[in-house]
């Protein structure tokens, strides 16, 4: 594996190979062939920059690159989900001629999830204690102010 640089990257994988995450409460191998990792491109693998269209998409981000690599190698299913995804014509082609300048495989790419998605690492997503609409930790809303 790739080191980005002299310091240690605290790099977290996620805790649910086996485990029956889907909704459909799937248990064993059949289960686990069908989950799949979200991450979002735009401020969670690539730098988040001012929009320039479908061609541009920023520099890597060290720290997810190493843990998408992680999951990958570790045989995990991962999927790019993006709301650039919603033209498939104009988005699709760029992304994956970025993936593969990166060195990463040619990854399913979508805006959509479903039943099977077990993690979904995005810079806009706000965790929440099921069933409750309460956040997880800390509420931040760096977006928001009145």
């Amino acid at each position: 594996m790739q080191a980005f640089s002299s310091k240690k990257l605290d790099v977290r994988v996620p805790h649910s190979k086996g485990l029956p995450l889907t909704d459909e409460n799937k248990f064993g191998e059949d289960a686990e062939s069908t989950q799949w990792i979200g991450v979002d491109l735009d401020g969670t693998l690539a730098v988040a920059e001012p929009w320039q269209g479908f061609e541009h998409i920023g520099k890597p981000v060290p720290n997810m690159m190493k843990r998408l690599r992680i999951w990958i190698d570790m045989g995990y299913r991962v999927k790019i989900v993006t709301a650039r995804a919603q033209n498939p014509e104009q988005a699709v082609p760029p992304i994956q001629k970025w993936l593969q300048k990166h060195g990463l495989p040619d990854l399913e790419i979508t805006n959509a999830k479903d039943m099977d998605m077990i993690e979904l690492w995005d810079d806009r997503c706000v965790q929440v204690i099921p069933n409750t609409g309460n956040p997880v930790g800390p509420a931040s809303d760096p977006y928001r102010s009145k």
